[in-house]
Protein backbone atom coordinates (compact mmCIF):
# COMPACT_ATOMS: atom_id res chain seq x y z
CA UNK A 1 0.00 0.00 0.00
CA UNK A 2 1.64 3.06 -0.97
CA UNK A 3 1.52 6.75 0.71
CA UNK A 4 -1.27 8.22 -1.18
CA UNK A 5 -3.36 4.58 -0.66
CA UNK A 6 -2.81 5.19 3.60
CA UNK A 7 -3.67 8.92 3.56
CA UNK A 8 -7.04 7.94 1.55
CA UNK A 9 -7.94 5.00 4.27
CA UNK A 10 -7.36 7.55 6.99
CA UNK A 11 -9.22 10.22 5.83
CA UNK A 12 -12.19 7.78 4.96
CA UNK A 13 -11.97 6.30 8.28
CA UNK A 14 -11.64 9.45 10.38
CA UNK A 15 -14.77 11.36 8.26
CA UNK A 16 -16.94 8.07 9.56
CA UNK A 17 -15.79 9.22 13.47
CA UNK A 18 -16.52 12.93 12.94
CA UNK A 19 -19.73 12.87 11.76
CA UNK A 20 -20.63 10.48 14.56
CA UNK A 21 -18.82 12.52 17.19
CA UNK A 22 -20.93 15.52 15.86
CA UNK A 23 -24.24 13.57 15.90
CA UNK A 24 -24.01 11.73 19.08
CA UNK A 25 -22.70 15.02 20.63
CA UNK A 26 -25.58 17.15 19.63
CA UNK A 27 -27.78 14.19 20.71
CA UNK A 28 -26.27 14.23 24.19
CA UNK A 29 -25.54 17.81 24.13
CA UNK A 30 -21.99 17.11 24.99
CA UNK A 31 -19.99 19.99 23.74
CA UNK A 32 -16.58 18.14 24.71
CA UNK A 33 -17.29 15.42 22.29
CA UNK A 34 -18.03 18.54 19.63
CA UNK A 35 -14.90 20.22 20.33
CA UNK A 36 -13.44 16.52 19.90
CA UNK A 37 -15.33 15.84 16.36
CA UNK A 38 -14.13 19.52 15.08
CA UNK A 39 -10.55 19.08 16.04
CA UNK A 40 -10.94 15.50 14.34
CA UNK A 41 -12.09 17.73 11.32
CA UNK A 42 -9.35 19.96 11.23
CA UNK A 43 -7.21 16.73 11.20
CA UNK A 44 -8.53 15.20 8.48
CA UNK A 45 -8.24 18.63 6.61
CA UNK A 46 -4.63 18.37 7.41
CA UNK A 47 -4.21 14.84 5.80
CA UNK A 48 -6.11 15.65 2.80
CA UNK A 49 -4.74 18.78 2.14
CA UNK A 50 -1.53 16.76 2.45
CA UNK A 51 -2.67 14.36 0.38
CA UNK A 52 -2.71 17.07 -2.54
CA UNK A 53 0.21 19.24 -1.74
CA UNK A 54 2.04 15.23 -2.39
CA UNK A 55 -0.21 15.11 -5.61
CA UNK A 56 1.06 17.97 -6.86
CA UNK A 57 4.59 18.10 -5.31
CA UNK A 58 4.95 15.18 -8.15
CA UNK A 59 4.13 17.42 -10.81
CA UNK A 60 6.91 18.84 -12.52
CA UNK A 61 8.40 22.22 -12.91
CA UNK A 62 6.84 23.46 -16.00
CA UNK A 63 7.49 26.83 -18.26
CA UNK A 64 4.39 28.86 -16.44
CA UNK A 65 5.16 27.02 -12.98
CA UNK A 66 9.27 27.40 -12.57
CA UNK A 67 9.35 26.56 -9.38
CA UNK A 68 6.92 23.82 -9.39
CA UNK A 69 4.28 23.86 -5.95
CA UNK A 70 6.95 23.77 -3.55
CA UNK A 71 5.19 25.86 -1.55
CA UNK A 72 1.79 23.36 -1.10
CA UNK A 73 3.02 21.92 1.80
CA UNK A 74 3.45 25.58 3.56
CA UNK A 75 -0.42 26.78 2.25
CA UNK A 76 -1.86 23.51 3.39
CA UNK A 77 -0.14 23.81 6.86
CA UNK A 78 -1.50 27.36 6.83
CA UNK A 79 -5.20 27.26 5.85
CA UNK A 80 -5.79 24.35 8.00
CA UNK A 81 -4.57 26.28 10.94
CA UNK A 82 -6.95 28.91 10.45
CA UNK A 83 -9.35 26.34 10.10
CA UNK A 84 -8.74 25.35 12.98
CA UNK A 85 -8.47 28.18 14.77
CA UNK A 86 -12.28 29.03 13.82
CA UNK A 87 -13.60 26.16 14.72
CA UNK A 88 -11.94 26.13 18.28
CA UNK A 89 -13.32 29.76 18.60
CA UNK A 90 -16.88 29.02 18.10
CA UNK A 91 -16.46 25.87 20.31
CA UNK A 92 -15.13 27.74 23.14
CA UNK A 93 -17.84 30.46 22.56
CA UNK A 94 -20.37 28.00 22.70
CA UNK A 95 -18.91 26.42 25.55
CA UNK A 96 -18.66 29.11 28.03
CA UNK A 97 -22.31 29.89 27.56
CA UNK A 98 -23.32 26.42 28.21
CA UNK A 99 -21.06 26.51 31.44
CA UNK A 100 -23.93 28.71 33.38
CA UNK A 101 -26.64 26.04 31.58
CA UNK A 102 -28.42 23.40 33.86
CA UNK A 103 -28.86 21.07 30.18
CA UNK A 104 -28.16 17.38 30.98
CA UNK A 105 -25.49 15.58 29.31
CA UNK A 106 -26.08 11.91 28.12
CA UNK A 107 -23.23 10.21 29.56
CA UNK A 108 -23.08 6.87 27.75
CA UNK A 109 -23.03 8.52 24.39
CA UNK A 110 -20.27 10.50 25.26
CA UNK A 111 -18.21 7.17 26.78
CA UNK A 112 -18.89 4.81 23.50
CA UNK A 113 -18.37 7.57 21.07
CA UNK A 114 -15.27 8.28 22.47
CA UNK A 115 -13.32 5.35 22.93
CA UNK A 116 -14.19 4.65 19.03
CA UNK A 117 -12.74 7.94 18.52
CA UNK A 118 -9.61 6.88 20.36
CA UNK A 119 -9.47 3.57 18.63
CA UNK A 120 -9.45 5.33 15.06
CA UNK A 121 -7.15 8.04 16.33
CA UNK A 122 -4.49 5.15 17.61
CA UNK A 123 -4.53 3.53 14.37
CA UNK A 124 -4.27 6.64 12.26
CA UNK A 125 -1.45 7.79 14.21
CA UNK A 126 0.22 4.33 14.01
CA UNK A 127 0.03 4.99 10.10
CA UNK A 128 0.81 8.08 9.48
CA UNK A 129 4.08 7.19 11.82
CA UNK A 130 4.70 4.36 9.82
CA UNK A 131 4.52 6.71 6.48
CA UNK A 132 6.78 9.19 8.41
CA UNK A 133 9.42 6.19 8.79
CA UNK A 134 8.81 5.14 5.17
CA UNK A 135 9.33 8.54 3.88
CA UNK A 136 12.52 9.31 6.17
CA UNK A 137 14.10 6.29 5.10
CA UNK A 138 13.66 6.97 1.63
CA UNK A 139 15.72 9.90 1.31
CA UNK A 140 19.44 9.95 1.11
CA UNK A 141 21.20 10.90 4.43
CA UNK A 142 24.79 12.57 3.56
CA UNK A 143 23.48 16.09 3.83
CA UNK A 144 21.18 15.82 6.14
CA UNK A 145 20.31 14.09 9.49
CA UNK A 146 16.68 12.40 10.27
CA UNK A 147 14.43 15.34 11.37
CA UNK A 148 14.90 17.47 8.52
CA UNK A 149 13.64 14.43 6.03
CA UNK A 150 10.46 14.07 8.17
CA UNK A 151 7.25 15.27 6.75
CA UNK A 152 6.50 18.60 8.74
CA UNK A 153 2.83 18.03 7.56
CA UNK A 154 2.77 14.69 7.58
CA UNK A 155 4.63 14.51 11.49
CA UNK A 156 2.52 17.39 12.29
CA UNK A 157 -0.70 15.16 11.45
CA UNK A 158 0.95 12.33 13.80
CA UNK A 159 0.85 14.49 16.52
CA UNK A 160 -2.31 15.81 16.54
CA UNK A 161 -3.68 12.73 15.98
CA UNK A 162 -2.12 11.49 19.41
CA UNK A 163 -3.38 14.32 20.96
CA UNK A 164 -6.96 13.61 19.51
CA UNK A 165 -6.65 10.08 21.01
CA UNK A 166 -6.03 11.83 24.42
CA UNK A 167 -8.62 13.90 24.13
CA UNK A 168 -10.84 11.34 23.20
CA UNK A 169 -9.55 9.73 26.39
CA UNK A 170 -10.97 12.76 27.88
CA UNK A 171 -13.95 12.26 26.41
CA UNK A 172 -14.75 9.03 27.98
CA UNK A 173 -13.50 10.34 31.92
CA UNK A 174 -15.71 12.98 31.31
CA UNK A 175 -18.83 10.72 30.40
CA UNK A 176 -17.91 8.39 33.30
CA UNK A 177 -17.77 11.45 36.24
CA UNK A 178 -21.06 12.46 34.78
CA UNK A 179 -22.67 8.90 34.79
CA UNK A 180 -21.72 8.19 37.94
CA UNK A 181 -21.46 12.18 39.96
CA UNK A 182 -23.94 14.16 37.51
CA UNK A 183 -21.25 16.81 37.27
CA UNK A 184 -22.53 18.19 33.93
CA UNK A 185 -20.59 21.89 33.64
CA UNK A 186 -17.36 19.19 33.68
CA UNK A 187 -18.45 18.40 29.80
CA UNK A 188 -18.33 22.67 29.00
CA UNK A 189 -15.09 22.86 31.19
CA UNK A 190 -13.67 20.32 29.59
CA UNK A 191 -14.11 21.40 25.81
CA UNK A 192 -13.17 24.77 27.22
CA UNK A 193 -9.65 23.69 28.01
CA UNK A 194 -9.64 21.23 25.13
CA UNK A 195 -9.64 24.22 22.73
CA UNK A 196 -7.04 26.10 24.77
CA UNK A 197 -4.69 22.99 24.87
CA UNK A 198 -5.14 22.79 20.48
CA UNK A 199 -4.73 26.13 19.63
CA UNK A 200 -1.36 26.39 22.05
CA UNK A 201 -0.28 23.28 20.73
CA UNK A 202 -0.69 23.97 16.81
CA UNK A 203 0.52 27.87 16.88
CA UNK A 204 4.24 26.59 16.11
CA UNK A 205 3.10 24.80 12.81
CA UNK A 206 1.19 27.98 12.08
CA UNK A 207 3.98 30.35 12.47
CA UNK A 208 6.23 27.61 10.69
CA UNK A 209 3.80 28.00 7.38
CA UNK A 210 3.14 31.52 7.35
CA UNK A 211 7.32 32.34 7.51
CA UNK A 212 7.60 30.05 4.81
CA UNK A 213 5.03 31.93 2.87
CA UNK A 214 6.29 34.93 3.31
CA UNK A 215 9.74 33.59 2.62
CA UNK A 216 11.52 34.04 5.77
CA UNK A 217 14.77 32.76 6.90
CA UNK A 218 14.13 30.13 8.87
CA UNK A 219 17.06 28.57 8.82
CA UNK A 220 20.12 28.27 11.67
CA UNK A 221 22.86 29.40 9.80
CA UNK A 222 24.33 32.44 10.98
CA UNK A 223 26.37 35.19 9.73
CA UNK A 224 29.93 34.12 10.62
CA UNK A 225 29.38 30.70 9.15
CA UNK A 226 28.50 32.11 5.78
CA UNK A 227 31.41 34.55 5.80
CA UNK A 228 33.74 31.33 7.13
CA UNK A 229 32.16 29.58 3.28
CA UNK A 230 31.55 32.43 0.86
CA UNK A 231 34.82 34.52 2.03
CA UNK A 232 36.92 31.28 2.60
CA UNK A 233 38.44 31.74 -0.92
CA UNK A 234 40.73 35.12 -1.62
CA UNK A 235 39.70 35.69 -4.56
CA UNK A 236 36.12 37.09 -2.76
CA UNK A 237 36.05 40.08 -1.49
CA UNK A 238 32.59 40.28 -0.44
CA UNK A 239 28.80 38.83 -1.02
CA UNK A 240 25.83 41.07 -0.86
CA UNK A 241 22.20 40.56 -1.88
CA UNK A 242 21.86 37.77 -0.27
CA UNK A 243 18.41 35.98 0.03
CA UNK A 244 17.25 32.64 2.27
CA UNK A 245 14.27 30.74 2.53
CA UNK A 246 12.69 27.75 2.98
CA UNK A 247 9.69 27.00 1.12
CA UNK A 248 9.13 24.14 2.43
CA UNK A 249 10.90 21.85 5.26
CA UNK A 250 12.69 19.76 2.94
CA UNK A 251 14.53 22.37 0.89
CA UNK A 252 16.59 25.75 1.59
CA UNK A 253 17.38 28.15 -1.19
CA UNK A 254 19.74 30.65 -0.89
CA UNK A 255 21.04 33.21 -3.71
CA UNK A 256 23.41 36.20 -3.40
CA UNK A 257 25.88 38.06 -5.35
CA UNK A 258 29.93 37.90 -5.16
CA UNK A 259 32.59 40.27 -5.62
CA UNK A 260 35.62 39.34 -7.20
CA UNK A 261 38.88 41.03 -6.56
CA UNK A 262 40.51 40.75 -9.31
CA UNK A 263 38.29 41.96 -12.54
CA UNK A 264 40.05 39.86 -15.18
CA UNK A 265 39.57 36.50 -13.35
CA UNK A 266 38.80 33.93 -16.53
CA UNK A 267 35.19 32.27 -16.35
CA UNK A 268 36.43 28.95 -15.61
CA UNK A 269 38.34 30.28 -12.30
CA UNK A 270 34.53 32.06 -11.58
CA UNK A 271 32.67 28.75 -11.83
CA UNK A 272 35.89 26.74 -9.66
CA UNK A 273 34.70 29.39 -6.92
CA UNK A 274 31.23 29.31 -7.62
CA UNK A 275 30.88 25.36 -7.53
CA UNK A 276 33.31 25.19 -4.50
CA UNK A 277 31.00 27.20 -2.53
CA UNK A 278 28.09 25.51 -3.62
CA UNK A 279 29.35 22.61 -2.53
CA UNK A 280 29.74 23.68 1.03
CA UNK A 281 26.19 25.05 1.19
CA UNK A 282 25.07 21.88 0.06
CA UNK A 283 26.88 19.92 2.70
CA UNK A 284 24.87 22.34 5.56
CA UNK A 285 21.18 21.31 3.84
CA UNK A 286 20.99 24.12 1.21
CA UNK A 287 19.49 22.20 -2.35
CA UNK A 288 19.43 25.49 -4.10
CA UNK A 289 22.16 28.07 -4.37
CA UNK A 290 22.25 30.31 -7.15
CA UNK A 291 25.14 33.40 -6.85
CA UNK A 292 26.13 35.82 -9.49
CA UNK A 293 29.58 37.17 -10.06
CA UNK A 294 29.95 40.93 -9.60
CA UNK A 295 33.40 43.33 -10.16
CA UNK A 296 34.69 45.85 -8.12
CA UNK A 297 31.88 48.23 -9.92
CA UNK A 298 28.85 46.75 -7.52
CA UNK A 299 30.27 46.61 -4.27
CA UNK A 300 27.77 47.18 -1.45
CA UNK A 301 28.26 48.02 2.51
CA UNK A 302 24.63 45.90 3.10
CA UNK A 303 24.43 42.05 2.81
CA UNK A 304 20.97 41.94 2.15
CA UNK A 305 19.27 43.60 -1.09
CA UNK A 306 18.71 47.05 -0.19
CA UNK A 307 16.59 47.79 -3.80
CA UNK A 308 13.37 46.35 -2.52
Amino acid sequence: MNILTKLLWIISFNLVIVFAEILFGAISNSYALIADALHNAGDVLAVAITYIAIKFSMKKPSFRYTFGFIKAQALAGFVNMLFLYITMAYVTYEAVFKLFDDTKVEPLYMIVVGFIAFVANIVSAYILHSINISSCAGHDHSHHDHDHNEDINIKSAYFHMLSDALISVGVVVAGVFIYYFDIFFIDSLLAILFCVYIVFHSFDLLKKSFFALMDFNTTEITIQVLDDIILHDKLVLQYHDLHISSPNNKQNYMSFHIVLADPNTTLEVCETVNNTIKEKLARIGFSHVVIQVDTKNCQSDDITCCHL
